[in-house]
């Protein structure tokens, strides 16, 4: 497939299918100094609204990548075109990244124009957190055949980091929070595996079928 093609997948996939996930994740970045301030906050407090609460934008924007592909009709439509629907998915799956980077990114420089002691460990520690939990999403969401499964399994990983910080170790969503001075890349390693070995699955069991 040439590089026009990609191109129009792309943009039928933004027009069609991505509005409506992009508006929930802007949702939760708009409803988060609701709940969290984020105004003149220190290292340790102006990470707790990206790792605490923006994290869900991981789950709104990776979760439902496999979603269209999930009604047998329209999978078996796809399956007859030229492009792979893997393809098409890992499509959706690049651009959710981007735009969850964007995301966490402009929410992290409205908090900067709070005067909130923001910095690139802030956005890297809330987009860590954002794309393991969409990870996890989008796997459960894929293998569980529903996007249900998927967003129910990101929300009991995220529940679960409230009481389980030391047997989750290295990936605990809220290192920062915690008193961390770094990144938790091992969270952006582990999502990045973990789709990963979503595509390749799935591309072996639809060779098997």
């Amino acid at each position: 497939m040439g590089f026009q093609g990609l191109l129009k997948i792309t943009r039928i996939n933004l027009r069609h299918n991505f509005p409506l996930h992009l508006g929930i994740a802007v949702a939760v970045a708009v409803l988060t100094p609701v709940i969290f301030s984020i105004s003149a906050l220190d290292f340790a407090a102006a990470a707790q609204p990206l790792e605490m609460l923006l994290c869900m934008t991981g789950t709104a924007l990776l979760t439902p990548v496999f979603l269209p592909e999930q009604n047998e009709n329209i999978r078996d439509v796809i399956r007859s075109k030229r492009t792979d629907y893997l393809t098409v998915c890992l499509i959706r799956t690049v651009y959710s990244v981007i735009a969850l980077a964007a995301v966490i990114g402009m929410f992290t420089a409205v908090m900067k124009l709070c005067e909130s002691s923001v910095t690139l460990i802030h956005f890297g520690a809330g987009f860590a957190s954002a794309f393991f939990l969409g990870a996890v999403g989008l796997a459960f969401a894929k293998f569980g055949g529903s996007p249900t499964v998927g967003y129910m399994a990101s929300m009991i990983y995220y529940l679960g980091n409230f009481g389980l910080k030391d047997k989750l170790g290295k990936f605990f969503l809220f290192s920062v929070s915690g008193g961390e001075k770094s990144v938790n890349f091992t969270l952006i390693v582990g999502g990045a595996i973990i789709i990963a070995v979503t595509f390749i699955a799935s591309k072996i069991i639809e060779k098997i079928k």
